[in-house]
């Protein structure tokens, strides 16, 4: 192969930034996604019409850089029960057969983002566990600045899938469009809980970290594992309750089966607690004038409401 360029899917400007930042500290050379019409038509027309949009949006991500002359493809694995974890397989056999053939994809974990990166750039594991130790405590500033609980505006929960909760390409920029109207956003699927979750999910470290009421009583509503975000939704819902949130918004991939399987325990929990609750389905269909239009009238209800 000739010298790598490497590309990671799009997740949010920041937390994208942040890992290019971390790439480069490595010595490697980095292409990110564009935002591409044109790239996400090719990936939709190439994938399964039950996919869910993160699904499409990756494929596309890697059709954009792919036609930019990146080489080394990496995708994050979610190392839960989610059928992401096996879309690095099928973004590569069906690139493949789109005629994309020199370059590699290298799936990213908790237990092998050393070695892969030590691989990938040369260096030594001592330098690639210290860039990857900086890039989490980065991730974490990024988060601890950006969602802070308000005291004198309305505080609009988001919960939901993490990749349609975090990355504003896919989204509609929901959290500006909430600040827009007056509200304070306080995203519960960031990417630090992601992060954690994941430390949890490989080395057995259930309920021993954080939130711990509120996960005993979302393991009532679930007969074990559900895979992708529907249970830490849940334990946040609660906990968001407790703090007084003013209202949820549910983000969700369209077809998204763990979102599906939460939503009558979301819809009774918001019921009974008096809780407003805007569900926002996302695909590749979606208007961004339906969504600024909902996202207006329901932080609009809650104002008039709290008056």
């Amino acid at each position: 192969m000739k010298k790598r360029i490497i590309s990671v899917p799009w997740m949010g400007e920041e937390y994208t930034r942040q890992l290019e930042k971390m790439l480069k500290s490595l010595d490697m050379e980095v292409i990110l996604p564009e935002k591409s019409a044109e790239s996400l038509k090719k990936a939709v027309q190439n994938s399964a019409d039950m996919m869910c949009f993160p699904y499409k949006g990756v494929l596309a991500n890697y059709i954009n850089v792919l036609d930019r002359g990146a080489n080394t493809l990496l995708m994050y694995d979610s190392c839960g029960e989610c059928r992401l974890k096996h879309y690095y397989k099928i973004h590569e056999f069906t690139l493949k057969k789109l005629g994309y053939k020199d370059f590699e994809m290298y799936p990213i974990t908790i237990t092998n983002i050393v070695p892969t990166l030590k691989k990938l750039s040369g260096k030594s594991s001592a330098k690639v566990t210290k860039v990857v130790k900086q890039l989490i405590s980065d991730i974490k500033k990024v988060d601890e600045e950006k969602w802070q609980w308000s005291d004198d505006k309305i505080n609009i929960g988001i919960i939901g899938e993490i990749y349609t909760c975090c990355d504003e390409r896919v989204n509609y920029q929901i959290e500006k469009k909430i600040r827009s109207h007056g509200a304070n956003p306080y995203n519960a699927s960031n990417l630090t809980q992601f992060i954690i979750e994941s430390i949890k999910e490989t080395f057995h470290l259930e309920n021993k970290i954080g939130k711990t009421k509120y996960k005993k009583e979302a393991n009532k509503y679930l007969n074990g594992k559900l895979g992708g975000h529907g249970r830490e939704n849940i334990y946040n819902l609660l906990w968001m309750h407790d703090k007084g949130v003013d209202g949820i918004i549910h983000l969700l991939p369209l077809s998204c089966m763990p979102e599906a399987t939460i939503e009558p325990y979301i819809n009774d929990i918001c019921q009974e607690r008096k809780i407003p609750l805007l569900r926002l389905p996302i695909d590749e269909t979606n208007s961004e004038a339906n969504v600024d239009t909902r996202v207006e009238t329901f932080i609009e209800l809650i104002k008039r409401k709290k008056k």
